[in-house]
């Protein structure tokens, strides 16, 4: 018995969609300018944060466990992720929304590579990661954004129980924070770097969003998605 009401569909059009995205825009362009342009307010919020983060100095312990967390969220594993979620929503006959979440974790891909060659910010020192290629916005956080927001989108609508979508909702939120502290203890991304990942993924989920609700009716039509639900 799934809990969605199979009379809609998973993402509805939204006119709030467009101001949103608006609004991330806004502030991702102005982070990514104040990066760009190395500022030295944003300077000061890094060098605060990243001291917070750290401590006085790594420890053994919280470098091994947040260079596990830092592994499985990498770009690749973030393919995974999705793609074993994208094997059991096809196999439930949600065809176009398991197309969706493929398109959407790639899409996110090459949007920071884009990102990242306009801004070109130089890793921070004493790296502890084998991570190269430049820093903002950090991949790992953008592609765990993406996978929790695809898991949050259309996974956990299907879930019939409130308190087992309530239980994973905030472990999704926990593991996102995990992930971007992961990145800044390793010294791998500045914090900036993962806001950064949040807004960019944000911005380009509102996108993907707009063109599901767009698009969906018309690729449920084509023979390979025959009965797909959407």
């Amino acid at each position: 018995m799934m809990y969605r009401n199979e009379d809609y569909m998973l993402m509805e059009r939204d006119p709030n969609r467009l101001i949103k995205l608006i609004v991330s825009l806004c502030f991702t362009g102005l982070l990514s300018v104040s990066v760009a342009f190395n500022f030295d307010y944003l300077q000061f919020l890094d060098s605060v944060f990243t001291t917070a983060i750290q401590g006085s100095s790594p420890t053994p312990g919280l470098e091994h466990f947040y260079s596990i967390v830092s592994f499985l969220s990498s770009p690749v594993m973030d393919g995974f992720w999705v793609f074993i979620a994208a094997f059991f929503l096809w196999g439930f006959k949600y065809k176009v929304p398991a197309l969706w979440a493929l398109v959407t974790i790639s899409g996110g891909g090459i949007i920071d590579g884009v990102v990242k060659q306009l801004v070109r910010r130089h890793r921070p020192p004493l790296h502890l990661g084998v991570d190269s290629g430049y820093s903002f916005p950090s991949g790992h956080v953008l592609g765990i954004f993406l996978v929790a927001a695809i898991l949050w989108i259309i996974v956990l609508p299907l879930i019939e129980r409130r308190w087992i979508r309530l239980i994973i909702k905030a472990l999704l939120i926990v593991v996102l924070g995990l992930v971007m502290l992961s990145r800044v203890y390793l010294n791998a991304h500045f914090p900036t770097d993962t806001l950064g990942a949040c807004l960019v993924g944000y911005s380009w989920l509102l996108v993907a969003e707009m063109l599901y609700a767009s698009y969906a009716p018309q690729v449920a039509r084509y023979r390979f998605v025959v009965h797909t639900k959407i």
